[in-house]
Formats: structure tokens, C-alpha cells, sequence
């Protein structure tokens, strides 16, 4: 008798281990679908477009006429070089970054160049 209980015992205790193994497995499979379906890609170092503009180039970009770009342009005022917009200089050509530019028009909106 005592054989026959000790046998039942191992055989709940077993299909108790398996049955926790089963919920484990499952909520892990559960767990990494979710974590797919939450995952998002993001390309800090994205090359869709230029990542500096020319002065034509930030002219189409900005949508406004020469006359306008001229109004923020950088100017060499006494050997200094005097600038509303952030700008790389290479050689004697100003070239503007995208991102820089970007920034730019949000902390300047409303203000006005002339």
C-alpha cells in the first residue's frame, strides 16, 4: 500500500512539473510575439535626401524667393562672418545641415529678418 501511494504521489508531482513547463513555455512564446509586434526600427543615419543643402538647395527647401534667402544668408560684416542660420563653410561655398536647419525653424518661427 505504502508502494502504490509513494507511486501516485511521483506521478501527480510529474504531471505537475510538466504541466508548470507547459504554462512557462507558453507565456514565454506569448512574451517574444508581443515583444515582435512592439519592436519599431529606427535609422538614426537615414541617407534618404542630402544631408547638407546648397544655397539653392535650402532656397527650395525653405520655399522662399532669392531676394528672402539673401535676408538670412551669412554676410561678412568687419571680418567677422554674421549669420541668422546655421551653416558649414567649406572653402569659399556655405553648405547648411538638414537637421540643423530644421531646429532652426522651430526656435525662430515668428521672428522676423529684414
Amino acid at each position: 500500500m505504502k508502494q502504490l501511494s509513494t507511486n501516485i504521489a511521483l506521478i501527480i508531482l510529474a504531471l505537475c512539473i510538466l504541466a508548470g513547463a507547459w504554462m512557462i513555455s507558453n507565456a514565454i512564446q506569448n512574451s517574444d510575439s508581443q515583444n515582435a509586434d512592439d519592436q519599431v526600427t529606427v535609422n538614426m543615419n537615414s541617407t534618404e535626401g542630402p544631408q547638407l543643402l546648397s544655397s539653392t538647395e535650402l532656397k527650395d527647401y525653405l520655399g522662399i524667393s532669392a531676394e528672402q534667402l539673401e535676408l538670412i544668408y551669412p554676410r561678412k560684416e568687419d571680418d567677422v562672418v554674421i549669420s541668422e542660420i546655421p551653416y558649414i563653410k567649406m572653402g569659399y561655398e556655405y553648405y547648411f545641415p538638414v537637421k540643423a536647419i530644421d531646429r532652426w525653424l522651430e526656435v525662430t518661427e515668428g521672428k522676423s529678418f529684414q
